[in-house]
């Protein structure tokens, strides 16, 4: 069925998740493998988001490569903040962490997500988070000990120090979804690409609010459009599809609010067309769950 394994993919904190997952986890350590051309080092030096989407055995996968104008500290201190995450990510309504350890260097932290898609209808999720400083890496996947409302996803957060530009940092974004039942090959690698713009998108507005002067962003990086992978990359090829080869529009490249608006909207109109009689406070569409879902981290 379209819904899930019970006709109504209904969030349960109190039942586990269908499965243990079905993607094939990440690695925590090292950054995305991918190939980047002169050419596309260029652009992403230049203030443009570099993005590569598709999908591959019913998974929408995506990755996205960004410079920032702040230092590594503090690009990590914004993504690993997950209690900080509310009034920065868009639609996101609450995040409550519900267990944390620490391992070493290592910080597991699980949350509970809740999310308004559009007016009356919200849904929610349960994630596992893995942060470790001294790798620049936040890996995350479901926390299959709860039922989420949707069916399986993952990603990863990689920084590091810019080769060239002290005080920036280069920003690695992956992400993996997988939906209930089925969806368009089209309709996950575009909700996968707006959501990657997104997601490093408000991370990069906060980070460089918190900037040293030195490392301000020249104002026409603000408003640099995204630019697709031209190249193969070794985790994400073949290229990606026609339709995600233009640019993203400038002003919803330029805030967050506005692609996550964007991704409302678009996914408003692909739901009327599956959407099913539903309790109020609940998503039960699957185009409109991918799309927060990746935008949110």
């Amino acid at each position: 069925g379209v819904w899930g394994p019970r006709g109504a993919a209904a969030s349960n904190a109190s039942e586990p998740h269908p499965h243990q997952g079905l993607i094939p986890r990440l690695k925590l350590e090292g950054k995305p493998s991918i190939k980047l051309s002169a050419s596309d080092l260029q652009a992403i030096e230049g203030g443009k988001l570099w993005m590569q989407s598709k999908e591959e055995g019913g998974v929408g996968r995506g990755l996205g490569v960004r410079d920032i104008a702040a230092p590594v500290d503090v690009v990590f201190g914004q993504i690993s903040d997950l209690e900080g995450y509310v009034g920065k990510v868009p639609m996101l309504q609450s995040l409550k962490v519900y267990e944390r350890s620490k391992k070493g260097a290592e910080v597991m932290e699980k949350a509970t997500y809740v999310v308004r898609v559009i007016p009356g209808y919200n849904f929610e999720y349960y994630v596992e988070h893995h942060a470790n400083k001294d790798k620049g890496v936040v890996l995350f996947y479901l926390d299959y000990g709860r039922h989420s409302d949707f069916n399986d996803m993952q990603g990863k957060w990689y920084i590091e120090e810019h080769p060239t530009k002290p005080g920036w940092t280069r920003v690695y974004y992956q992400c993996d979804i997988k939906l209930w039942g089925y969806a368009p090959a089209i309709v996950k690698t575009l909700l996968t690409s707006k959501g990657l713009s997104s997601a490093i998108g408000w991370v990069k507005k906060e980070s460089e609010k918190l900037a040293p002067k030195t490392a301000a962003v020249p104002a026409f990086a603000l408003f640099g459009a995204a630019i697709p992978a031209r190249g193969g990359g070794d985790a994400l090829s073949p290229a990606p599809h026609k339709e995600l080869l233009s640019p993203l529009p400038t002003q919803e490249m330029a805030s967050p609010g506005g692609a996550a608006v964007l991704l409302a909207v678009a996914c408003g109109a692909l739901a009327a067309t599956v959407m099913r009689a539903a309790r109020p406070a609940r998503a039960r569409y699957s185009a409109a769950r991918a799309a927060t879902v990746v935008q949110l981290r």
